[in-house]
């Protein structure tokens, strides 16, 4: 207790006492190194000196303070003070991308003292950063081993210390990391196994730290994984779950665009309509880019029959990407649903302008100047639409060329043109290693929600009859919507 409440006195009147920090230290140091009794203490201020000059961001100094213990006789230090500054040296490595380093100081901290808790956690991290590049070079085998040796060294830590946060925390995102790995490999029974490790470590988190945002989105989104890899009579439980971690996540972080919009598919997945779109609609409003949702809400709106409600996200969507034609497309078929078709006519003109040779756009330029009288606009738009398609036969019949000429069917070149797939999406609070984001099975494909609202729609009502004011003849109305949202 004395030598506790000395240390606390040396480290608060070390920075003050000269006129440099750097100067108060030196003489804290020799006036303690005088004294036999406290030599361990000073030690402990060479440490607390160099993590003063990490706080000061000079880490080339702090490095030196630290590497200077290994040149001073040893017997000035014991194996626990040593320990704590390879741990330090270590730790400054692994900030610098300098991972040989990294990982010799990591072992030779472990090896002066196996009982640092702290000590353990960056070796692991260090196996956890070999095993990243291990699977960026695609040596899954390598891969799978050093996040493996990480997940060890982040128990051992947990053993060595209890409530040791830093353990438990890496051992979490170890834990998903490994899941990623072993989805993407296919491996659905382990991916599953690590992912519900994950959730164990997380839970066991929250009981030390129940405020840690990090910890409670990691959770959430772990029951969000799980409710899909559910047989469908044992759902329940995980939705429930992932539902109250939204919950207790959004109290924290009222205004996190992308917990909102997890949580809005989720309630989309369980049906609750109302709950999906408000949680929707309060996610674009902080974050008004986010493609996703403005795709889900714009499919909605198609679903709901909507659609100048649903022009405004396509439109959006278009000055996001402009140079995607789909959104565009959206825009001009919702125009002629709610027959605008002037202003789908002018719209589709701006998109021939905008992407000449489109051939869906050409399409319905030319139904559109036929049903609105434009003869000699629908005579121009064919020969276009005619020479459009000539040029696309031509880059198909040269493409069967080429992979008759490679050997190669049409399933064969696209089996060896399809890139490994990886989960992407939105990281959220707690992802801090750079890799890719948790998969995002929620989000919704605008096409395909699209086209299957259209489909619900239509099996419950049968085909609709849209703007009943029009003659007959006009075969736009009950069009069934493709997956561009376009009629067929």
């Amino acid at each position: 207790q004395a030598k506790h409440l000395i240390v606390q006195a040396a480290k608060l009147i070390a920075p003050k006492i000269e006129k440099t920090f750097v100067e108060g230290f030196d003489y804290v140091i020799e006036t303690l190194r005088a004294t036999d009794s406290y030599t361990d203490i000073a030690s402990d201020m060479e440490i607390s000196k160099a993590v003063y000059f990490l706080k000061h961001k000079k880490p080339k100094e702090a490095k030196e303070t630290l590497l200077a213990f290994e040149k001073k006789d040893q017997k000035l230090h014991d194996s626990t003070t040593m320990s704590r500054a390879y741990t330090n040296v270590c730790f400054i490595y692994f900030l610098e991308g300098d991972m040989k380093n990294a990982d010799q100081y990591g072992t030779l901290a472990i090896k002066s003292d196996r009982y640092n808790a702290k000590a353990l956690v960056n070796k692991g991290n260090c196996e956890m950063r070999k095993g990243q590049l291990a699977e960026e070079k695609e040596r899954f085998d390598d891969a799978r081993d050093q996040y493996n040796n990480a997940k060890e060294l982040y128990m051992e830590g947990i053993g060595v210390e209890a409530e040791c946060v830093e353990a438990i925390f890496n051992l979490g995102l170890c834990c998903r990391t490994m899941a990623r790995l072993e989805q993407r490999l296919e491996n659905m029974h382990d991916y599953e196994a690590h992912l519900r490790a994950a959730g164990q470590a997380f839970e066991k988190l929250y009981t030390i730290l129940p405020d840690l945002t990090e910890c409670n989105w990691n959770i959430a989104t772990i029951y969000d994984e799980l409710d899909l890899l559910a047989p469908q009579e044992g759902r329940d439980s995980s939705i429930k779950k992932a539902e109250d971690w939204y919950k207790c996540l959004i109290a924290q972080v009222k205004s996190d665009s992308g917990v909102l919009a997890r949580f809005g598919a989720l309630m989309a997945r369980v049906d609750d309509e109302s709950q999906a779109v408000a949680y929707h609609l309060d996610s674009y409003r902080y974050y008004p880019v986010d493609m996703d949702v403005i795709s889900w809400l714009g499919a909605y709106q198609v679903k709901s029959e909507m659609y100048e409600e649903a022009i405004k996200y396509f439109e959006k969507a278009a000055q996001i990407q402009p140079k995607e034609v789909k959104w565009q497309l959206m825009v001009a078929s919702c125009h002629r649903r709610v027959g605008s078709y002037t202003q789908a006519l002018d719209t589709y003109k701006d998109i021939d302008r905008k992407f000449p040779n489109n051939i869906e756009c050409l399409q319905y330029l030319v139904r559109l100047c036929k049903e609105l009288g434009k003869k000699d606009e629908k005579e121009e738009y064919q020969k276009k639409l005619s020479s459009a398609e000539a040029e696309l036969g031509r880059q198909q019949a040269s493409t069967r060329g080429a992979q008759e000429l490679n050997g190669h069917s049409d399933n064969d070149f696209n089996q060896l043109a399809a890139p490994v797939q990886q989960s992407s999406g939105y990281g959220g609070y707690g992802e801090f290693q750079a890799k890719p984001a948790e998969p995002k099975p929620s989000r919704v494909d605008t096409d395909s929600e699209a086209a299957r609202a259209v489909e619900e729609r239509q099996a419950g009502q049968g085909k609709k009859q849209f703007n009943k004011g029009r003659k007959n003849s006009d075969d736009w109305g009950d069009d069934e919507l493709g997956d561009d949202l376009l009629p067929m």
